[in-house]
């Protein structure tokens, strides 16, 4: 049977891959039980990959929450593990091999005779010194055209609020073209100081904020994870980005440097002004950027 499935043209990667910030109970249901529920509707297995909690107890927190958990259980449409016992019992946090798990799981629903998987993850052990957390940026960023475009995969990133710091709920979901938000005060959207968004329409990814000293470690794993991407030429879309200090400007130069002699373009898409004054300054050094008409 093909991996990828019968039935209807899936959707587009980024619409498969979502993310929700939660508080409490009813935010939760409104975002995991309903995704849960629509998962195991469509004839798709839902894995459930709990932070902390026990498997038991989340299929008894979804059966109150409008899900027939422990049926689906049973007949092995819901399959809920600890994280802790899955993808992080070996540490450190590992992309690539998340990457490798996720054609694994995929390729058993569709042999056992699913349409594909629904996946809903518990990200809050990010914030507890995991091992390999510091990854996670770059995890989320690959996602869409390494795992998303290739398997009958739709997933859901949890990011509790309760457990999660606001700066880092907010970098993390930035990483996400779509975001749902449960309502509320605690479900607006937060914008990081610099926040790094796949494109939708090409291999890349979008800057939103200021890229200086304080948001350095973001912007090199951004440029980490561009250098990870397929194809022969990757994006840079910087028309959200209100400032690039020297160092930022030097360090996307090195990139497209290092990408052109992969046999590669990094082609940037409007700059600010920022970018262009220091490319004037520096023309030997920043001679190597392409910038878009």
């Amino acid at each position: 049977m093909s991996l990828t499935g019968a039935g209807p043209k899936p959707s587009p990667e980024w619409e498969r891959h979502m993310c929700c910030a939660y508080a409490g109970e009813r935010q939760w249901a409104r975002s995991a039980a309903e995704f849960v529920r629509e998962g195991l509707a469509a004839g798709r297995r839902v894995v459930y990959f709990a932070d902390t909690a026990a498997p038991a107890a989340v299929v008894e927190r979804l059966g109150r929450n409008g899900v027939d958990a422990v049926a689906a259980a049973e007949r092995g449409g819901l399959v809920v593990r600890r994280a802790e016992d899955s993808y992080l019992r070996r540490p450190p946090f590992d992309p690539d091999r998340m990457a490798r798990a996720w054609e694994q799981e995929c390729a058993t629903a569709v042999r056992e005779g699913y349409a594909g998987l629904y996946a809903v993850g518990e990200m809050a052990w990010c914030a507890r010194g995991v091992p390999g957390a510091d990854r996670l940026l770059e995890y989320e960023l690959r996602l869409n055209h390494e795992v998303f475009a290739r398997l009958p995969l739709t997933a859901l990133c949890l990011y509790d609020r309760a457990a999660v710091p606001e700066g880092t709920a907010a970098l993390l979901t930035a990483a996400h073209i779509r975001r749902l938000f449960p309502g509320g005060r605690s479900g607006a959207r937060t914008e990081p100081p610099l926040g790094v968004t796949p494109l939708a329409d090409r291999t890349g990814f979008g800057l939103r904020g200021g890229a200086d000293a304080d948001t350095r470690a973001v912007l090199e794993t951004a440029l980490a994870a561009l250098a990870r991407l397929p194809g022969p030429a990757v994006h840079l879309d910087l028309s959200g980005a209100d400032f690039l200090d020297t160092a930022a400007v030097a360090a996307l130069a090195a990139a497209a440097g290092a990408e052109r002699g992969r046999g590669r373009r990094l082609v940037v898409h409007r700059p600010p002004h920022s970018l262009r004054r220091v490319a004037a300054m520096f023309p030997e050094e920043c001679g190597g950027l392409e910038i878009a008409p």
